[in-house]
């Protein structure tokens, strides 16, 4: 696929804009152990900063931030239907629904922080990281914390 000069969901398309912000977002989480991928983190950060920078409205940010988000979190997050596997005929069916909605709802945290961004500094690289910073910070504490899989941890 050869990307238009300007790349925004008009030009490319939503569900490809959409398909792009969730698999920047596995890239991005395929540097947490065990994969350790680095190689393929680094890009796949820098991806979700380019198509962030490239969403015209706060509300297409959002999306960025909960797509990316979601596709971080399902492929970091794959030991969480371990326990649901013990017994597979009794709650084998609850693990899709945990790890989506898991996945869903931290990536929600992620595309209010970059839809905040997007509103308040026009989508800067300063915003961006300040954004991630903080709401990976807040995930660490609220409602007494989920601090596995923070960005940082990659390194």
């Amino acid at each position: 696929m050869v990307l238009p000069r300007r790349l925004t969901a008009d030009a490319i398309g939503r569900w490809r804009w959409a398909g792009l912000s969730f698999g920047a977002g596995i890239a991005a989480g395929l540097g947490q152990v065990p994969f350790s991928a680095l190689w393929l983190a680094l890009p796949g950060i820098a991806f979700i900063y380019v198509l962030f920078r490239h969403a015209d409205t706060p509300r297409r940010a959002g999306g960025v931030g909960l797509l990316a988000g979601a596709g971080y979190f399902s492929i970091t997050l794959f030991w969480i239907v371990e326990p649901f596997l013990v017994d597979v005929a009794r709650h084998g069916w609850m693990a899709p629904f945990a790890i989506v909605f898991l996945a869903t709802g931290l990536g929600l945290l992620w595309g209010l922080s970059l839809a905040l961004a997007r509103r308040f500094r026009a989508g800067s690289g300063l915003a961006f990281v300040l954004a991630l910073t903080f709401v990976e910070w807040l995930r660490a504490h609220l409602f007494t914390g989920f601090p596995w899989v923070l960005i940082g941890t990659i390194w």
